[in-house]
């Protein structure tokens, strides 16, 4: 399994980790990451019914997008969007003047 495909699945373990300790302290960190990880998963699935996707290869060896099966997309969509949200934790990690903060999505 080549370096990025484990990285992103490693992603996936760090966020559904960091989710199930955020459900009792931060609602609202759950909730975002549990749309985050649906709107990954829908984009996934959008992507592989598209013309664009004949030429998408998430993880080397798997074939391209639109021939993944459903599970190998969720799977896809899941670890791909967690991915991005370490990246965007890394950042705002970085951030110290708090100068690319977003509204919460829950009042939780």
């Amino acid at each position: 399994m080549e370096v990025f495909s484990m990285l992103t699945l490693s992603a996936l373990v760090t966020k559904i980790v960091a989710v199930l300790k955020a459900v009792k302290s931060d609602v609202n960190f759950a909730v975002t990451q549990a749309l985050t990880w649906g709107v990954g998963v829908a984009l996934t699935f959008l992507a592989g019914a598209s013309d664009l996707a004949s030429k998408i290869t998430p993880f080397e060896g798997a074939g391209t997008l639109s021939n993944l099966n459903g599970p190998s997309k969720v799977l896809a969509g899941l670890a791909l969007s967690s991915a991005i949200s370490v990246v965007y934790d890394f950042k705002k990690a970085i951030d110290g003047t708090d100068s690319a903060k977003e509204p919460r999505l829950t009042k939780l």
